[in-house]
């Protein structure tokens, strides 16, 4: 059999894999959407952080240099350090989460230094609608980005996929980011599992409370007395599953296909000895969530902001890039299509990697004060 056919079979059998993998997570996110929100977050939450931070210092730090990182590395710790201030009664919370939100938007604005007019006006403008959104309904605008937060893979994607499989990589990320979800939104899912008798929102296995404690996560406060409360929630929580999935999982392995010699600002652990940090990490936050899901989901929020805001230069750099960043990977031998190449890239995984591709929901806020971007 030749290399491209064995290519294909692996690539149907993938396919196969992750459509039973993406019915799964959906049912189960309509079924039980406190349950697979806290599990996955307790299980997978220091996971998810830690390999996007890894991830996005090897694929982009080199680029920006030494002195931009800087500036970006002093915003970040503003946005933290607003965000810890809230969180300890420093600053009340809507102070410490317009402040938090001040430095965001000074993030988004870096974006536009030095680079193409098309990129300095998206940064601008992405700057200039989230002034006005804080300025408006601070509260709000957190949320909103809590739930945008869970379709930033889409940009990294578009950005280091070759151009001859992109399409079929963004059409697969966009139905698994925003098909499987505005499905889930529109209730019908819901719907034709509670006549099977399958809905099971009051499920908690960490004690983290009721399903209305946590609607406020990824639900903006007019729409929380709604019909709809739940099923944008779930939607969320689908959202997310797709999120860590990807950031866990295949944009590193992109990443080592594409890209294997790359290396960032920090020394990361590579493969095996990474993972195993990791998982290590992973069950002692499990057992914090254990013991109180309240109070570590706190805390979790803090170390979480640094990862999500620091997407915001990064997607709008990754979206407006006229060209791509040169593959280590000579394009002769270019997978034909998307699913063989991804396959290809976990295949080269440890199995401790390969095992993550499970990933799933959410991390978000603290107790009164909404966490976004986690």
């Amino acid at each position: 059999m030749v290399p491209s056919e064995s290519c294909l079979k692996v690539g149907r059998i993938a396919s196969t894999v992750a459509t039973l993998v993406c019915g799964l997570v959906v049912m189960a996110s309509v079924a039980a959407p406190l349950l697979v929100y806290s599990v996955i977050l307790a299980m997978f939450g220091t996971a998810h952080v830690l390999a996007e931070l890894r991830y996005v210092d090897r694929r982009f730090s080199t680029r920006l240099g030494i002195p931009y990182t800087a500036v970006i590395s002093l915003l970040l710790a503003g946005a933290v350090a607003a965000r810890a201030s809230g969180v300890f009664g420093v600053l009340s919370s809507s102070t410490a989460v317009t402040l938090e939100l001040s430095f965001v938007v000074a993030l988004a604005l870096s974006a536009a230094r030095g680079c193409s007019a098309v990129q300095r006006t998206i940064a601008i403008g992405v700057a200039g609608a989230l002034g006005v959104a804080t300025l408006v309904s601070p509260f709000n605008t957190a949320i909103s980005l809590s739930i945008l937060h869970n379709l930033t893979p889409l940009a990294f994607l578009w950005e280091i996929s070759q151009p001859e499989s992109r399409r079929r990589i963004m059409t697969l990320a966009s139905i698994a980011f925003v098909g499987l979800p505005l499905l889930v939104a529109t209730g019908l899912p819901r719907v034709a599992l509670a006549t099977l008798g399958i809905f099971l929102p009051f499920v908690d296995p960490l004690g983290a409370g009721t399903l209305g404690d946590h609607l406020y996560v990824y639900v903006p406060t007019p729409l929380l007395d709604g019909d709809s409360a739940v099923d944008l929630f779930s939607a969320s929580v689908v959202a997310q599953c797709a999120h860590y999935a990807a950031v866990i999982q295949v944009l590193p392995a992109l990443l080592e296909f594409n890209d294997p010699k790359a290396f960032g600002m920090i020394a990361w652990p590579r493969g095996k000895m990474f993972w195993t940090i990791v998982i290590a990490l992973s069950s002692i936050v499990v057992y914090r969530f254990a013991i109180g899901f309240v109070s570590a989901r706190t805390l979790y929020g803090i170390a979480a902001s640094l990862h999500a805001w620091v997407e915001i230069p990064l997607v709008i750099m990754a979206m407006t890039r006229t060209s791509q960043a040169k593959s280590a990977r000579p394009a002769s031998v270019e997978a034909p299509l998307a699913i063989p190449e991804i396959t290809s890239a976990l295949a080269g995984d440890s199995p401790v990697t390969q095992a993550m591709i499970v990933a799933s929901a959410r991390i978000t806020s603290a107790s009164v004060t909404p966490t976004v971007g986690q």
